[in-house]
């Protein structure tokens, strides 16, 4: 921000002196000389006079000296009003500096953007604290928060570009938030800073993985195949081609990857609850295309072992989930049945990334009103509703088509819906 200021009072000068110079510098044709310039011009054209009425060229030349004469009178500078000209003058140029700062600032506060500048640096002296909240709070972290740090982090980068682990946690943060473009930006310099760490290189494939750029996914299943050959036993690699194989439902490669990770996890109870339970969302996810599953070895792991059904012994128990996850009907109600601004219905992963998976958007809603969300709806192709066993639904109203979280926006209440619900929901929006 003290830059800023600098800046700012450095063009004002400049501003300032480009318009003072002109009127107090010293003009190059003073009075005095105008005047000698006229007489000698007076006296050039007497002697051509002259020689022209020597060689007979020219009758009458008092005439014309009488007209020159009085030219040359008329054009002497008043002295009187030069001295009270040159009198005002600081008058003039000081009141053209006051202008010219009171118009500036009167400029930057109306169309200046010092409220968002101060929000940023805010939020960015917040880093600290939003860097504890994020990696240790989980799914208590709003939304808002989630934008903070993200924009938080982002400053921090600028100001340290080499960086890796920064990058790396930026990236993944994109890669949560479903951003592509930027989860590539980030990973692209930290692997470039760091091609050796495993970390940054599975972070990097999940990154060129998550692109709809052909080549950057076939790189990216180029470089976790060599990752894999070199460490077939690394947690994050495992995780990472399993993540890979998820998201081209290749349900079958997710689940020999975690199998392989659940001997690596031994006395982490949540890791291994998680990887049993994407484990379990995958077979149904198979049987629900009338497809069997592998069991993982009851020796290796403390995953159910029971085979898993096929056919009509479980599509009654899978349909529910599957293809109800696939649309979901929403009622919205409010206070009033006409509200002006943009109505945006959301759906998210109740555990996962943070991005919403579909959204509608309508303007000036009346209420109430009824609409359905499905995998038509998603945001990316790699993220579905179909593909998360567990989802959230919400709802705002926004009196402007900035998605961001506003202090005025009017919020719903938040309904999830778990394996088996009925795929129907109300929501109300309420200050």
């Amino acid at each position: 921000m003290l830059l800023f200021w600098i800046v700012s009072i450095v063009l004002v000068i400049a501003a300032a002196l480009a318009f003072v110079i002109p009127v107090t510098g010293d003009n190059k044709l003073t009075g005095a000389t105008r005047d000698q310039l006229n007489k000698d011009l007076y006296k050039s054209r007497i002697s051509e006079l002259a020689d022209d009425e020597d060689q007979g060229l020219l009758d009458k030349s008092a005439e014309f000296i009488d007209e020159m004469q009085r030219g040359l009178l008329d054009d002497v500078v008043d002295e009187k009003a030069a001295k009270v000209s040159t009198a005002s003058s600081p008058f003039i140029w000081l009141a053209g500096v006051v202008f010219l700062v009171v118009f500036s600032v009167s400029v930057y506060l109306t169309l200046g953007a010092r409220d968002q500048v101060a929000n940023w640096e805010d939020v960015y002296s917040r880093l600290p604290e939003l860097t504890n909240r994020v990696m240790n709070d989980g799914d208590k972290v709003t939304d808002q928060e989630i934008s903070d740090f993200k924009l938080a982090l982002t400053t921090k980068m600028v100001a340290e570009p080499d960086n890796e682990f920064g990058w790396l946690l930026l990236g993944r943060l994109n890669v949560a938030l479903g951003d592509s473009n930027a989860a590539f930006i980030a990973m692209d310099r930290a692997y470039k800073l760091a091609p050796m760490n495993t970390s940054i290189v599975t972070g990097y494939a999940q990154a060129l993985m998550l692109s709809d750029d052909p080549d950057k996914n076939n790189l990216a299943r180029k470089i976790l195949m060599e990752l894999k050959q070199e460490k077939p036993g690394d947690i994050e690699v495992l995780s990472t081609s399993a993540f890979m194989a998820l998201e081209n439902q290749d349900y079958l490669g997710a689940i020999e990857q975690w199998q392989r990770m659940l001997p690596l996890l031994a006395g982490q109870p949540d890791r291994l609850q998680m990887i049993e339970g994407s484990i379990e969302y995958a077979r149904k996810q198979i049987a629900a295309k009338n497809g069997s599953a592998p069991v993982a070895n009851h020796a290796e792991s403390s995953v159910d072992s029971r085979p898993v059904a096929t056919s009509t012994e479980t599509s009654t128990a899978t349909s529910d989930v599957v293809a109800g996850n696939e649309q979901v009907t929403i009622t919205i109600t409010a206070d009033q049945a006409e509200m002006k601004g943009y109505l945006y219905v959301y759906v998210k992963a109740a555990a996962g990334p943070k991005a919403p998976l579909a959204v509608k958007r309508i303007m000036d809603p009346t209420f109430p009103l009824t609409i359905t969300l499905s995998d038509s709806d998603a945001m990316m192709a790699q993220m579905k509703m179909s593909q998360f066993p567990s989802i959230k639904v919400s709802a705002k109203l926004s009196q402007d088509s900035d998605v961001t979280t506003k202090e005025d926006d009017i919020n719903s209440n938040i309904v999830t819906l778990n394996e088996g619900d009925t795929r129907a929901v109300t929501l109300n929006l309420s200050r």
